[in-house]
């Protein structure tokens, strides 16, 4: 069974693909999302009934998911974060044990970890 998806995730895709939604979708999506506006306050807003809203939010989230499965832009994301910390926690070691006999494993490891964060780019 998949699990309801957060309101951080669901931001997420949009930060990356909102480009790719008409104005009023983007609108919609801000004003629930972001701004905690009711289904209700939207549709009273744009003259529109919170049905229609709730329809909107269904094909935009829809949308968002769609362009995710093709390009994966999150998930690219989400692994160079990952790289990120793997690569601050190796100079953290480093950092913090100057003269360790490890040095040269630890600065390999970053090598490796960069090398394979560029690769995926």
């Amino acid at each position: 069974m998949d699990l309801p998806e957060t309101r951080q995730q669901k931001n997420l895709r949009f930060d990356f693909y909102e480009a790719l939604l008409t104005a009023k979708q983007r609108e919609v999506f801000t004003m629930h999302y972001m701004e905690d506006n009711s289904l209700a306050e939207i549709g009273a807003y744009m003259e529109i009934t919170p049905q229609a809203v709730a329809d909107m939010l269904k094909r935009v989230n829809g949308r968002l998911n769609h362009y995710d499965k093709l390009l994966g832009l999150v998930e690219k994301s989400e692994n160079q974060q990952a790289f990120a910390s793997k690569i601050n926690l190796a100079l953290d070691d480093l950092e913090s044990n100057p003269h360790t006999t490890e040095r040269g494993a630890i600065i390999a490891q970053i090598r490796r970890l960069l090398n394979s964060l560029t690769s995926n780019l």
